[in-house]
């Protein structure tokens, strides 16, 4: 075994990194930020402590433990330590416990011990690890129990396991507190090496903790005393170790960028250049503002496109960006700030133009004058132009209030506002490409710049003069000029309103669940019909330069075609920090999707969309079901219409048969009590004592009736048909009383009302004519004069003669 022992004596120096301060006023669940990782979406997890944030850019969001969430492992002793498995977990182990928070639903695992069942262990778990593959490896009374493999490695028994590795994917190499390194066949579990990189003198110094990084053939070893820290690499192929770093204080944790190995500590943090054994140390860090910080920092870990970002333990999150700010600013009083502003004194800072006074007139190599005016840019590009063409924020401008005017080398125009500084870019042609700007969270001083001080030096140096300040930047060194980045962005969904509610897992509309797991982890959407008014949110995670972030967006379903929405004139839809409000209203039932991208410049789009689809369902009585269910009802009730129609139509002409015949019935009744061919002769009954009950058989009230009715039957009955309904308004009577009054006499005899009838007729010809009582008799049809008389007297208790002679 080989030991190179390489120890520097640094001095502490100011980080040459600008940053930007990040603390629980802007949202962080707590200012201690332990932990830091970058997923591969590209969104940051932050642990502080005990809680998991979420960062999209713009806010973060984070979810607290509960105690129930916790799980006791008895063997790890060391403090925060963060890993994501290839099982959409994140285990974040503390001092003898372990969390849990499943990503699909972005909430803590209610039972781990439920997890571990998953995975096949039963028995009681007394540590945790993860590899860099994402396999979960559970230490447990029978041993290191691999979950993807099912095998399980018997580690030193006498030993506390701090850390393991994969290396090669042939190999497990396993860290033990007093540093031995025992390396085993990754398939047989065999032990094949072990390795120790000092004494036990050295080991009682470092016993606490053992962090893990790798880098192609090496593997780099963190350990932590109760007070002092080493730093050590195994060399896989000479199978030695070697010292890079020894401190009197705590190291706190390792993150490999290219060749450079950050590692933070009590005391700001060591860069260590891992080709050439340089090392630095920076305990002094520069912030945006222009004041320095000296912190304990927790971790440092790089973002997708290169940017820093440092957990510092009490002031919140550090982030600094992929590239060094290219503004230099300053301060009056520095010699450097002092000569600029003699070379610039005398500028006429009111001038005036076309008789008015404006901020600042320049004249560029094209010709064109360019006018700093209160109300934006202006440009005349021929002296005989009455109306110029004028930007303003709707451009890109970050504001209005144009104080300065230069032009650069390449003939870009760099402009000095209330706030920050712009730069209209041209295209080859000589037409404005677009407007790119830059502020305080760039170096450029938070402060307005002054009417015409701005100037380009001979080496295109140019150099603009602010209220306290004098920035210098060389348009050369500008990566956001020509956008070659070497990283790209993608959109990412972070937040859903429908009708107007923030939608999360929890989240019930019309007592329906719209997720069933987090928002990142879902690709699109079922809603009900009345459920269609949608507002998404879009994060590109562009954390270098947000306000940079272009989006090219379009609904397949509503409109195909691709637009372009920029945070300058979008109406709002994209805001200064980069996120996307796209809102879709009132949409009718049907099948959208949604094909976002995202870049940096509005002429590259080259990444993959993001693709979120969206179902609203017709409602339910629209449905095609339905409407199966709705016609085949229709035809039953069709069906049943026809039946009762033709059921109705046979009824009703039984009824018009009857009601006719019933009409000739009261026709033939009435014709028989008016008419004479009826000869009336004695019944035999007549003169017994029925003879005055068979009188009074028919209702009186049907009497009446037929009293009434009669003239109408003997006057209309040829004229048009007669009707039951007729005949009874006739008698005075409705419909149905008329009707049953009919039903109950019609089919009795006549006889009492024939011979009533020829009674009364009989009465006028006694009182009126001198005709014998046999000629009455005869002409009023009864059979006999004798008959006559008798029923005469029946009636009046009178003979005829004797009525005759009263009357």
């Amino acid at each position: 075994m080989v030991w190179v022992l390489s120890v520097l004596t640094a001095t502490a120096d100011v980080s040459p990194r600008i940053f930007h301060n990040y603390t629980s006023a802007d949202g962080l669940a707590d200012n201690s930020a332990q932990t830091i990782h970058c997923t591969k979406t590209g969104r940051l997890v932050i642990t502080t402590a005990g809680q998991i944030n979420f960062f999209n850019g713009s806010k973060f969001s984070h979810i607290d433990p509960l105690e129930e969430n916790m799980y006791a492992l008895s063997e790890y002793r060391g403090n925060y330590h963060l890993y994501f498995d290839r099982f959409h977990h994140i285990w974040l182990k503390n001092t003898h416990s372990v969390t849990c928070v499943d990503l699909i639903t972005e909430r803590f695992t209610s039972s781990i011990e439920d997890e571990f069942r998953k995975f096949g262990v039963v028995e009681h778990v007394n540590d945790l690890f993860v590899d860099s593959a994402g396999v979960v490896w559970l230490l447990t009374e029978k041993g290191l129990y691999n979950v993807k493999s099912k095998k399980t490695i018997k580690p030193h028994a006498n030993l506390n396991l701090q850390d393991l590795e994969i290396c090669k994917d042939k190999y497990v190499m396993l860290f033990y507190n007093n540093g031995l390194m025992e390396m085993f066949d990754y398939t047989t579990g065999k032990k094949v090496d072990e390795s120790r990189p000092y004494t036990d003198d050295v080991a009682r110094n470092y016993e606490s903790s053992s962090l893990l990084a790798t880098a192609k053939d090496r593997v780099f070893q963190l350990r932590n005393g109760a007070r002092d820290a080493i730093l050590m690499c195994y060399n896989l192929v000479e199978k030695n170790w070697y010292e890079i770093l020894r401190t009197p204080y705590h190291l706190n944790n390792m993150a490999i960028k290219d060749s450079l190995m950050f590692v933070p500590c009590e005391y700001g943090y060591w860069v260590a250049n891992l080709n050439s054994g340089e090392l630095k140390h920076y305990e002094v860090l520069m912030m945006e503002t222009g004041k320095t910080m000296e912190t304990d920092v927790n971790v440092i870990a790089f973002d997708r496109q290169g940017g820093m970002w440092v957990g510092t333990e009490q002031r919140g999150l550090l982030y600094s960006r992929p590239f060094a700010p290219p503004f230099n600013v300053y301060a009056w009083g520095n010699s450097t700030a002092d000569h600029y502003g003699a070379m610039m004194d005398g500028v006429n800072q009111w001038p005036r133009f076309r008789d008015r006074t404006v901020n600042c007139i320049y004249k560029d190599s094209r010709g064109w004058t360019w006018v700093g005016t209160p109300q934006g840019l202006q440009v005349y590009r021929k002296e005989t132009d009455m109306l110029p063409q004028v930007y303003t924020t709707k451009d890109g401008l970050y504001n209005n209030i144009v104080h300065s005017v230069v032009e650069d080398a390449l003939h870009n125009i760099w402009v000095g506002t209330s706030y920050g500084i712009s730069v209209v870019l041209f295209n080859e042609d000589g037409r404005v490409h677009r407007i790119n700007s830059y502020n305080q969270y760039d170096h450029v001083p938070n402060e307005v710049f002054v009417n015409g001080k701005a100037m380009c030096l001979p080496d295109g140096t140019i150099v603009m003069q602010s209220l306290d300040h004098v920035v210098e930047f060389n348009p050369k060194n500008f990566s956001t000029l020509d956008n070659n980045y070497q990283f790209e962005i993608y959109p990412k969904m972070v937040q859903l309103f429908v009708n107007g509610v923030d939608v999360n897992t929890n989240t019930e509309i019309d007592g329906k669940k719209l997720l069933d797991r987090a928002l990142s982890r879902v690709w699109g959407l079922d809603l009900n019909y009345n459920q269609n008014s949608i507002t998404m949110v879009f994060s590109a995670l562009n954390y270098f330069r947000p306000q940079q972030t272009f989006y090219r967006v379009r609904v397949l379903g509503l409109d195909d075609e691709w637009r372009i929405l920029t945070p300058f004139d979008s109406n709002g839809y994209v805001d200064r920090d980069g996120l996307l409000h796209l809102p879709l209203m009132a949409l009718r039932p049907g099948h959208y999707e949604i094909h976002v991208q995202a870049s940096m410049s509005p002429d590259d789009w080259n990444t993959r969309p993001y693709i979120w689809t969206i179902d609203i369902h017709e409602p339910w009585w629209r449905s095609i079901g339905v409407f199966g269910v709705f016609g085949f009802l229709l035809a039953i009730l069709f069906l049943v219409n026809i039946l009762f129609y033709m059921k109705n139509a046979k009824l009703r002409a039984q009824r018009d048969s009857e009601e006719t015949m019933l009409v000739k019935r009261i026709y033939n009744f009435i014709d028989r009590i008016e008419g004479r061919g009826e000869i009336l002769e004695p019944a035999a009954e007549e003169y017994s004592a029925a003879a005055v009950e068979a009188m009074t058989d028919l209702d009186p009230e049907f009497v009446k009736a037929m009293e009434k009715i009669k003239l109408l039957v003997l006057t209309e009955r040829n004229k048009k048909k007669m009707t039951m309904r007729r005949l009874g308004n006739a008698a005075g009577m409705g419909g149905k009383e008329f009707y049953q009054l009919i039903m109950a006499n019609i089919f009795k005899s006549p006889r009492a009302l024939i011979k009533k009838a020829r009674l009364e007729e009989a009465e006028k010809l006694l009182r009126n004519t001198k005709m014998s009582i046999e000629d009455i008799s005869a002409k009023c049809g009864f059979i006999t004069a004798n008959y006559f008389i008798a029923s005469f007297f029946q009636k009046h208790r009178l003979t005829p003669q004797m009525y005759r002679d009263r009357h």
